[in-house]
């Protein structure tokens, strides 16, 4: 399990890392209401952008294929994490067509509510099964929780923050996979074996 959650750190390490050099890169992005989209309308950003998801896509990847080759009972683990890879590349595959017209954008925005909003119910599955990170896990699933509603606020133009809610959501997500994940999918596996 060890190497399943190397992979999950990596996966966000290198999502949110690639994304600090496009905030650096490009300021105005975080400034303005726009979200973490528009770095892929950069050409000073791209690169990192497409890498950030490209990659995180790849980990999350190579987490799946370990469980799988540590036990079939892991199948529904490798699943989960296989289809937040999925969303991942679909969430970046679909921003470049959105300024091509309003169904592309919507088309865009969706997969980006489907993609949190499947972390977040994660999230909460997570620390209904955790019992030896639950405190952490509930800290983290609160910043979730603040970037998803900052999020909502945004996308319902109550504010205008979306970027901020976004990170925010993400790191929150982010810190709770490595961290919760590999001791949830063991104690089912502990819990249920074949």
């Amino acid at each position: 399990m060890k190497l399943v959650r190397r992979y999950l750190v990596l996966s966000q390490v290198s999502l949110a890392s690639l994304l600090l050099i496009c905030t650096v890169t490009v300021p105005a992005v975080a400034e303005k209401s726009g979200g973490v989209s528009n770095f892929g309308n950069h050409l000073s950003t791209i690169v990192p952008y497409i890498m950030s998801f490209v990659l995180c896509s790849v980990f999350l990847c190579l987490a799946a294929a370990r469980l799988l080759t540590m036990s079939d009972q892991f199948r529904v683990g490798a699943t989960l994490l296989l289809f937040i890879a999925l969303l991942d590349l679909l969430v970046l595959i679909s921003t470049f067509p959105r300024k091509i017209d309003w169904t592309y954008s919507v088309i865009h925005d969706d997969l980006g509510i489907a993609l949190y909003s499947y972390e977040f119910a994660l999230s909460v599955w997570f620390v209904v099964k955790t019992l030896q990170f639950r405190y952490v896990s509930v800290i983290f699933v609160l910043v979730e929780s603040i970037g998803s509603l900052i999020g909502l606020l945004s996308i319902e133009n109550v504010i205008h923050l979306l970027f901020l809610g976004q990170i925010i959501g993400a790191v929150g997500f982010g810190l709770l996979l490595p961290t919760a994940f590999p001791s949830v999918v063991t104690r089912d596996y502990v819990d249920h074996p074949s």
